[in-house]
């Protein structure tokens, strides 16, 4: 293969480098890595919340201060990049993808909630027939998980945009 065979060969496969100016091409990446921390923040902001609706049913006071503190420390990531104007770039064929892949998520965690919640609503029923305390708290408790676990999944849209 001849040298001008091969720099044929390559134009086809290496994108074309960007266009502009230094500082729009320095704004370009400021704004994608801006966009992309926002959405870890979020996902982390959305994972913390999880797990405290989970932790609320082991009564643990340390598992669900961890949780409230992880559902903050994404609040805060995403805070503290959102003043960049991240949200006014176009919608990409990632962008595209990353929504496709949060919708599918919410709509799998506000089913396994539904079905959490399903559980301990079956749970205190049987627990009101038999008179078992114990078993009524259990039961409410898998109800309240499961139910914050559907709340959280329909507002995912608001922790990762």
């Amino acid at each position: 293969m001849a040298f001008p065979q091969v720099l044929e060969f390559l134009s086809t496969i290496l994108p074309d480098p960007p266009s502009g100016t230094p500082s729009q091409l320095a704004q370009n990446g400021i704004n994608f890595f801006s966009l992309w921390i926002a959405r870890i923040g979020g996902i982390v902001a959305f994972i913390g919340a999880i797990k405290f609706a989970l932790s609320i049913k082991a009564d643990d006071a340390r598992d669900q201060l961890n949780a409230v503190l992880i559902m903050v420390s994404g609040f805060m990531i995403r805070a503290a990049v959102q003043n960049l104007g991240i949200f006014s770039l176009s919608t990409t064929n990632a962008n595209t993808i990353f929504s496709s892949v949060m919708t599918f998520i919410s709509t799998w965690t506000r089913r396994v909630g539904a079905l959490g919640a399903l559980i301990g609503a079956i749970m205190f029923a049987f627990a009101i027939k038999d008179e078992n305390a114990a078993t009524k708290i259990n039961g409410l408790k898998t109800f309240a998980a499961g139910a914050i676990c559907m709340s959280v999944s329909t507002i995912l849209p608001l922790f990762v945009t």
